[in-house]
């Protein structure tokens, strides 16, 4: 919000009076620009020179904490921008801390009489808050659940504290494979949108957004979001335990996977069955004490409520075959009977 006043007595501008942010924030080890023009009486015009004094004080101190005359001798360290003449006195405080918060007015001292705090109740002081940590913000757009494709844009955005070293922002994920966001500024902030389409392998994918300060010290601050992305059915297999031919009398336990989000329901049927009716539900099929009935193809749907798949296998279960062997062993007359 920008305060400014100015008086008017019969038609003709006559006051002094300055347009002020009323709030400003900086980032600890960063620097703080402060927006910033002022006028004058018309009767001092004059008297304003380009060797004017713009100076900057703290409320309650009677010391200046920067002059545009030795703008790095004083407790606040910077640079002041334009001329006096131009009515400029945007400023720029550099390595800013804690011990910096406060509200903070203008004083212009120039030749003759013109010497002038804005400090009246109708002007307004600028507040600085210096902040110990920097944030990042982050949204998701796009969002559409119903669809197992879709587009989506993730935005990252981050406060420009210092116009002359701005901040950088790069995105990073879980996956192998590099991105790079689109970005935009403008003079208070720095936006970095990430828009890409969205399929079920982004699934459980963590996306990161750095923010880099350029301080003194490089300083970073991260935010993730994890994508939670709902698919149908994928990659539904069968597999069969133990492996290989189904001899008579085992057990057989057939099993069904799939990837799919939210968890699918399985359901198992038998071609021998016409139509199929569903023989039993669940991810797991077995089969105690098998025999030639149990021959036949297996089949397995996967579902939920984004769609279904299927998957099958044939189980073919072998009768075991016996055999009597009969042994003479001579030396001893003894008879063994080995079964085969």
């Amino acid at each position: 919000m920008i305060f400014s006043f100015c008086l008017f007595v019969l038609g003709f501008f006559c006051g002094f009076n300055i347009s002020l942010l009323k709030r400003i924030e900086a980032l600890k080890g960063s620097c703080v620009f402060i927006p910033c023009t002022f006028d004058i009486e018309q009767k001092y015009v004059k008297d304003l020179t380009d060797s004017a004094k713009r100076m900057w004080f703290k409320a309650g101190g009677s010391t200046a904490v920067f002059d545009s005359s030795s703008p790095n001798t004083g407790l606040l360290k910077g640079e002041i921008f334009g001329t006096a003449t131009q009515k400029n006195c945007t400023t720029r405080f550099d390595n800013v801390d804690q011990s910096h918060n406060g509200s903070y007015y203008f004083r212009l001292e120039a030749n003759g009489k013109l010497q002038y705090s804005y400090i009246e109740t109708t002007y307004s002081q600028v507040q600085i808050g210096v902040l110990g940590e920097c944030h990042i913000a982050d949204s998701i757009e796009g969002l559409d659940m119903k669809k197992e494709i879709f587009y989506l844009s993730l935005r990252c955005s981050t406060k420009i504290f210092c116009p002359s070293r701005p901040p950088s922002l790069t995105w990073s994920s879980s996956l192998i494979e590099s991105i790079t966001g689109r970005q935009y500024q403008s003079q208070t902030e720095l936006i970095s949108d990430l828009n890409f389409t969205v399929s079920h392998r982004h699934h459980k994918v963590t996306f990161t957004c750095t923010a880099t300060q350029q301080l003194q010290k490089q300083i970073t601050t991260q935010e993730s979001c994890v994508l939670h992305v709902q698919y149908a059915p994928k990659n539904t297999s069968v597999s069969v335990n133990p492996a290989g031919l189904a001899l008579e009398g085992r057990s057989v336990t057939l099993s069904c996977s799939s990837d799919a989000n939210p968890a699918v329901n399985y359901t198992w049927y038998r071609d021998t069955e016409r139509p199929l009716n569903p023989v039993q539900t669940g991810p797991n099929l077995t089969i105690n004490n098998t025999d030639p009935t149990h021959s036949g193809r297996y089949y397995c749907t996967a579902e939920n409520k984004h769609g279904t798949q299927n998957s099958s296998v044939l189980l073919d279960v072998q009768q075991t075959h016996f055999s009597l062997l009969y042994i003479t062993q001579n030396s001893h007359l003894n008879h063994q009977w080995q079964i085969l």
